[in-house]
């Protein structure tokens, strides 16, 4: 709180404090987490990663034994560790403290110990498994988040250099690391409650108007791109939000992005890259100050080249001369504005899963599914891009998102790829298997693995919520079995934690089974026996792999099949 001439001012930050602060407390509420940062780790997750409640509860590890680190992602398909430490200030009379030297060695410290397999014994379950899994897979990109609603780090940035630095001398792999602070944090909060109102002044080299139909306007220039970043720094958050990607980490056109701008051959990056398109309501133009003032603005096509840029401009490598091209188009029509975004983006490879959206068998989806009350988002965010130009859509369809309906589709339905819709729904959507997913697909199948993969998910929950809570009975309450004989046992369900999409290929396995006998049955028996029976094949494994790795072993998929079938003839 400020006083200016004896009138109490709430600052930005607080403000959003306080919303951010109601949201966390939900969160914390519906998933039985111990501590607000655990939940604002958990919106984070949700709001930046895209992840989905079940991945977002696997990655996180924060309490007793996580060795300062609260959250594990792994990527199979990029071959990427990212290791998160979140704080969450207790009140917004904390806003502009940095985090502690302690917190931050703490967290550094934990990750040698993930990262060297060194077995600590006050180390958590979670902690020891992600352990188990690393040793299991290879890994070749590294990055570490500090995410926090305060100052982030200020005094202790040079001792992060220095254990990134080590740490690529010793293993000749980078460690990139991230201060996600309140001023990003604020970002983020921005970009989800509101569309098009960001407004930049961009210096430039050179710029001319280009070409003009009816009411679009277009400009053409070269742009420095150290001049560029500084722009738009802190705006890199929301500056994408009418893309249909964000940065993808994993792509060899990044790196060489990175290359020409870091080397000797700088100066040829306007020649090497394709550019960077600005999508705008308006654009004024300053000749005097070679400067162009940018209002509702959007990057369109562009997205791995400035988040490569902004990379190296933070690390300080990149070149002074590197410049870019832009082109900026002002326009108001949406339809007109999205259709643009979608045939400009086609300099670097996009998810096959962006691509599909369009794909007839999943637009008849869509319109079908409204029917069920349920609004299949086909693009990232859809319902509110819509909703935010007047379409009305009833707030009590529940909205899917199209890679997590095609992940529980398949999980369910399909067999042969169920194992892979655990390991990574990305890989689903390649080309050459799409259309076998699609080929039957319709809202009720679909609408019967979504309502089956939320109660497991409840379920699920449920037994999170006693691994962190000691005296929350719902999980033994729902097994029907004595909390204190299931803390006895708890070992056993270990595998609970990422058995999603095992238990939900078992549950349909279970319900064919019980309607081919004539066994009467509801869901929650559904879930109950398929516990049992992923329990009996997983504790009877010998191959020594982790519960996690064996939960999108196809091999242990099929063991529980076959357990099934075993259990027909007895």
């Amino acid at each position: 709180l400020y006083n200016i001439k004896g009138c109490t001012m709430i600052s930005k930050f607080q403000s959003y404090y306080n919303k951010i602060k109601e949201l966390v407390v939900s969160i914390k509420n519906e998933q039985g987490y111990t501590n607000d940062s655990m939940a604002f780790a958990h919106w984070y997750l949700y709001n930046y990663l895209h992840l989905n409640d079940q991945e977002i509860a696997e990655a996180i590890i924060d309490g007793d034994g996580d060795n300062g680190i609260d959250a594990i992602v792994i990527s199979d398909i990029s071959e990427e560790l990212m290791v998160f430490q979140f704080k969450f200030p207790e009140s917004d009379q904390k806003l502009n403290k940095e985090i502690s030297q302690a917190d931050i060695l703490k967290t550094l410290n934990g990750f040698n110990i993930l990262i060297s397999q060194n077995k600590i014994e006050k180390s958590n379950n979670k902690f020891i498994q992600f352990q188990e899994l690393l040793a299991e897979k290879p890994i070749y990109k590294f990055k570490l988040f500090f995410v926090s609603f305060n100052k982030g780090i200020v005094d202790n940035e040079e001792q992060i250099e220095s254990f990134s630095k080590k740490f690529s001398d010793d293993t000749g792999n980078s460690l990139d690391w991230f201060d996600i602070n309140k001023q990003g944090i604020s970002n983020l909060y921005e970009k989800l409650n509101r569309k098009n109102s960001i407004e930049i002044n961009i210096p430039y080299k050179f710029l001319q108007q280009a070409y003009r139909v009816n009411d679009i306007d277009s400009y053409i220039g070269v742009i420095n791109a150290n001049d560029l970043i500084q722009s738009i720094e802190d705006k890199l958050l929301v500056i994408f939000d009418e893309n249909i990607r964000l940065f993808e980490t994993d792509s060899k056109v990044n790196e060489g992005i990175k290359n020409t701008a870091s080397s000797d051959d700088s100066d040829m990056f306007y020649f090497y890259n394709n550019g960077i398109v600005f999508i705008c309501d308006e654009a004024n133009n300053s000749p005097n100050s070679l400067t162009v003032n940018l209002k509702g603005a959007s990057i369109v096509n562009g997205c791995q080249t400035v988040n490569s840029l902004a990379n190296l401009y933070k690390q300080g490598s990149l070149k002074e001369d590197v410049s870019a091209l832009v082109r900026i188009i002002k326009i108001s029509d949406y339809d007109e504005r999205a259709q643009i975004t979608e045939y400009l983006n086609s300099q670097t490879p996009i998810k096959d899963s962006y691509f599909i959206s369009n794909h007839t068998i999943v637009r008849d989806l869509q319109s079908s599914l409204l029917d069920h009350n349920y609004f299949l988002e086909r693009q990232i965010n859809e319902r509110s891009y819509k909703e935010s130009f007047g379409e009305t859509i009833p707030s009590s369809y529940k909205t899917i998102n199209l890679e997590d309906t095609i992940q529980y589709y398949t999980g369910y339905w399909i067999d042969s790829m169920a194992a892979i819709a655990k390991r990574g729904k990305s890989a689903l959507f390649n080309k050459n298997q799409i259309e076998d997913i699609l080929k039957n697909i319709n809202s009720e199948r679909v609408i019967e693995a979504y309502e089956m993969y939320e109660s497991i998910s409840k379920t699920i929950t449920q037994y999170r919520k006693m691994r962190r809570n000691a005296s929350n009975e719902e999980f033994a309450q729902f097994l029907n079995i004595e909390s204190a004989i299931l803390k006895k046992e708890i070992d056993d369900y270990l595998f609970i934690n990422t058995a999603d999409i095992l238990l939900l290929n078992t549950c349909r396995s279970v319900k064919n089974d019980y309607e081919n006998r004539g066994i009467s049955y509801d869901r929650d028996t559904l879930i109950r026996d398929s516990i049992d029976i992923c329990k009996v094949v997983i504790k009877a494994d010998t191959s020594g792999k982790s519960t996690a790795s064996l939960t999108k072993n196809n091999a242990i998929f099929q063991n529980v099949r076959s357990k099934i079938e075993e259990l027909q003839t007895t």
